[in-house]
C-alpha cells in the first residue's frame, strides 16, 4: 500500500518506508505489469500444451470418456 506524499512534487511512500517519484513509481509499475502479463502468458502456453499431451494419453490408453472430455476443455477457450 502506497500513501502519497503531500508536499509537492507528486511522491509516495510505502509501508516499509521506501520513497518514490511518481516517474519512478509508473516506471516500477509498468515493468512489473509487463513481467506479469509474460508469466500469464507462459502458464496459459504451458497450461494448453499439457492438456493437448492428456488428451492424447487418454486416446492412446482407450480412455475415450477422459479423452472426449479433455478434448473439450482443450477446445475451451479460457483452458
Amino acid at each position: 500500500m502506497l500513501s502519497a506524499i503531500k508536499e509537492p512534487p507528486l511522491r509516495f511512500r510505502c509501508q516499509v518506508g521506501h520513497g518514490y517519484t511518481a516517474e519512478a513509481l509508473a516506471k516500477e509499475q509498468e515493468g512489473s505489469l509487463d513481467e506479469a502479463v509474460r508469466v500469464a502468458l507462459r502458464i496459459v502456453g504451458e497450461r494448453a500444451t499439457l492438456i493437448e499431451r492428456m488428451v492424447r494419453d487418454a486416446q492412446a490408453a482407450g480412455r475415450t470418456h477422459a479423452h472426449r472430455d479433455l478434448h473439450e476443455k482443450a477446445r475451451a477457450p479460457d483452458l
